[in-house]
């Protein structure tokens, strides 16, 4: 089912490209899966929820960031990736694969029957490095503490990225200017919203 457009999207702060890059995020959120395999996927949907729940900031209202991950992972990205990390496609399918692995090595469990308690220990260890030697999983500690950095920054950058939590977030930075002239701000302060701004302008204030 559709989702209803945030408000931002029709104002005339905003130009149409980027309202047009706006809109294929809300429809690339909506999509299917297009290039990890089938259990890690439903394992990266899991750790999403895990690292940014988002009840508390979205309501009823739940974002699939691990469909907008899958679709960047055979694109060009930002341009960079660790030494020491394959590809990113190859790199999330083996972090995840891996993460497993560290689960059952742990606990004697796979991570989606595992307690929140216990996930947010393997995430913790994950992305401090002190996970323990497991010779049959394709990540190393090191790599793991590598590649859970990318995790979670990718995690929250899909989440900001998308209209509907920028909205609820009281995110205007793209609000600069429409087509005909760039308006820009006449406004510096942190706590005055603009009359052109998410009426949510500085949600994020209250949950601080």
């Amino acid at each position: 089912m559709a989702r209803p457009l945030p408000s931002f999207l029709q104002s005339d702060h905003l130009s149409a490209r980027t309202r047009t890059a706006l809109l294929k995020r809300m429809e690339q959120e909506q999509g299917q899966r297009e290039h990890l395999s089938s259990e890690a996927f439903q394992l990266l949907e899991l750790v999403c929820d895990d690292i940014l729940p988002q009840a508390p900031l979205l309501g009823d209202v739940h974002l699939n960031l691990a469909v907008m991950i899958d679709h960047t992972l055979a694109g060009p990205g930002d341009g960079w990736r660790f030494a020491d990390l394959p590809t990113d496609l190859t790199a999330w399918e083996e972090g995840l694969t891996s993460l497993n692995l560290y689960a059952q090595a742990l606990f004697q469990q796979n991570y989606p029957t595992l307690s929140p308690e216990q996930r947010g220990t393997i995430l913790d260890k994950a992305f401090d490095g002190s996970l323990p030697d497991v010779p049959s999983a394709p990540f190393s500690a090191a790599q793991m503490a590598l590649w859970s950095g990318d995790l979670r920054n990718q995690i929250v950058a899909a989440f900001l990225a998308h209209p509907i939590a920028q909205e609820q977030l009281g995110i205007s930075s793209n609000l600069t200017g429409g087509d005909k002239e760039i308006q820009g701000f006449s406004s510096e302060s942190l706590t005055k919203r603009e009359a052109f701004e998410p009426k949510n302008e500085r949600h994020f204030l209250e949950l601080s």
